[in-house]
């Protein structure tokens, strides 16, 4: 266990400071002028102490073990996941089974979203169940008609009646489903195969369309909703829209729509960029910069796939591409780099890595900050360190990673868990021990944690 955090310069509400963080029982007992004794103590000279990472917004069940040692590898240490159903399970069974069998292999601590796979079929029952079990979202899509995952725009809105009375999000996937599908169907007409035809099939007005029409449903329920992955100049426009009538939205940006544009579609390797919603222009990355310094973005998430999905093996066009990309482990250094880069405060990047998600998802104040009474989760980052990102630097499994070949400026030298020693000088030290974390705003009783 360790005792103390000393000789960093810790980012705390009350903003930066040299200090101490003394840690007992688990729980950051108080942050204190430097002069604590160095016995037990992690030594931050020289570096940032910040509070633990929370990503809101990840895929981790397809391997759990190793998604979670890599989201403590790169300061997340607390990861919200969606489910992943199985056919025919209900969205409560799901994350019964999930809190049960899987989150005991994790090495960090996971809260859960439920996955709506079957939107047809979910009932203001299914979304009391899931509450009990203390989900902190309910994930809806506007797109994948194929899939069977399209909700309607009545489910949309039933849906966020029922969480009303809950306080608890709707998560949704803003895109236009049926426009894509219309230009999918063209482009595979027109003999196109290539991975721009993939991102060409959503472009920015499908997203816009789809967040405008979300949050309006949303004005009418009277419902929280949360617009995930936010990667268009529109959106961002709507989301500001919305917020002066009123409705309660919470806007998500990714750490790769913030780190790179379209012209990846341009290289060689093209199909290894591909991400729903795709990566855009630079007049979008440069809109979503602007959102993170004004306020209009509350979150970065990493949308991390720990496989990529592939819909359509079967399929020699592009609609049989497989996507989605590995970025739990990168999203914190990525985006302390580059924010620093452009002169965003540290601060405020602290709080769209951390306390905003952990303040929207029912998690505050136990995580997503550095105070007396809070988790000890806590992230030593030394900022001078510069490096060089390799397809091998992460510890995914992946093998492979977009941002391969960027050179960030910051690096996590120590990552603390509960108060144990997790990641030292890249090493993984410490034994996966993560915990289920259940909302506090919707559970209706602790549960206890699950057995590791």
């Amino acid at each position: 266990m360790v005792a103390c955090v000393t000789g960093g310069l810790v980012v705390t509400p009350d903003g930066v400071r040299g200090g101490d963080v003394r840690i007992e029982d688990g729980l950051v007992a108080e942050v204190l002028p430097p002069g604590l004794p160095r016995d037990d103590a992690v030594a931050a000279d020289g570096c940032y102490v910040l509070p633990g990472g929370v990503d809101p917004h990840t895929h981790l069940f397809t391997d759990v073990a190793a998604a979670t040692r890599s989201a403590a590898f790169g300061g997340t240490t607390t990861a919200i996941s969606f489910t992943l159903p199985r056919p025919g399970e209900s969205p409560a069974e799901t994350v019964a089974r999930t809190r049960d069998e899987l989150i005991p292999q994790a090495a960090i601590d996971v809260a859960l979203h439920a996955y709506v796979s079957e939107p047809d079929r979910l009932t203001a029952d299914d979304v009391e169940e899931c509450a009990q079990l203390g989900v902190v979202g309910v994930k809806l899509f506007t797109a994948y008609p194929e899939l069977g995952l399209q909700a309607s725009d009545r489910t949309v809105y039933e849906t966020m009646r029922a969480t009303r009375s809950l306080d608890l999000s709707v998560l949704v996937h803003c895109e236009n489903g049926g426009v894509i599908a219309a230009l999918a169907d063209e482009l595979r007409a027109a003999g196109r195969s290539d991975p721009l035809a993939f991102a060409e099939s959503r472009p920015p007005e499908s997203e816009v369309e789809a967040i405008a029409r979300v949050l309006a449903i949303a004005g009418i329920a009277g419902g929280r909703v949360y617009v995930v992955h936010i990667s268009t100049k529109g959106g961002v426009d709507a989301v500001r829209g919305a917020r002066r009538r009123r409705v309660d939205v919470t806007a998500e940006a990714c750490s790769h729509h913030l780190a790179l544009d379209a012209s990846v579609y341009d290289r060689a390797d093209a199909a290894r960029y591909l991400t729903v919603p795709p990566f855009r222009a630079r007049e979008h990355v440069e809109a979503l910069w602007t959102a993170v310094r004004d306020g209009t973005i509350d979150t970065i998430g990493s949308d991390h796939a720990q496989i990529r999905f592939q819909p359509k093996p079967e399929t020699d066009d592009f609609t049989g591409l497989a996507y989605g990309l590995a970025g739990v482990e990168a999203r914190l250094p990525v985006l302390l780099s580059l924010g620093h880069e452009r002169g965003v405060p540290l601060e405020r990047l602290v709080e769209l890595v951390a306390t905003g998600p952990a303040r929207r998802f029912g998690l505050y104040p136990s995580k997503g900050v550095l105070a007396p009474g809070a988790d000890a989760d806590l992230v030593v980052w030394d900022p001078h360190a510069e490096w060089t990102v390799e397809a091998s630097s992460f510890h995914d499994g992946s093998a492979d990673t977009p941002y391969d070949g960027f050179r960030l400026r910051g690096r996590v030298r120590y990552v603390i868990r509960s108060g144990e020693l997790l990641v030292a000088e890249g090493e993984l030290v410490g034994a996966p021990a993560g915990r289920y974390l259940a909302s506090r705003q919707t559970a209706a009783a602790e549960p206890e944690p699950a057995p590791v």
